[in-house]
């Protein structure tokens, strides 16, 4: 299973809406979620010459109120962490920022997360 197969399998519990590849159908239910590849750096090598895959993905989790947005993104962002925590995933979570946009009304926030397989 991919990166973007596990996210969007992982978020489905939280995200009435689903979670898509850079943009939301439109009339999305909410709360609904886009992610993004970031970036993937280069190939690193570890000691035993083992190459591993490092992916950066931005999720946006959008919602109608700013509380509606910030418990779907915290309870995708915590079945991550437990998924990370078990070793299912090889992972963390970067970072968290509040948004709101001002052309559709929805409040938002924008989780990081760092992905590493080989």
């Amino acid at each position: 299973m991919t990166i973007e197969q596990t996210l969007v399998t992982m978020a489905a519990p939280f995200l009435a809406g689903g979670l898509h590849p850079n943009v939301a159908p439109q009339n999305s239910a909410r709360p609904y979620g886009v992610y993004t590849p970031v970036v993937s750096p280069t190939q690193n090598t570890l000691s035993d010459s083992v190459p591993i895959q490092q992916d950066i993905f931005q999720v946006d989790v959008w919602d109608e109120t700013y509380q509606g947005a910030l418990t779907a993104g915290n309870a995708f962002a915590a079945a991550l962490q437990a998924a990370f925590d078990a070793g299912t995933i090889t992972g963390i979570q970067r970072s968290r920022r509040g948004r709101y946009d001002t052309e559709t009304g929805l409040h938002g926030f924008l989780y990081e997360f760092s992905f590493w397989y080989h």
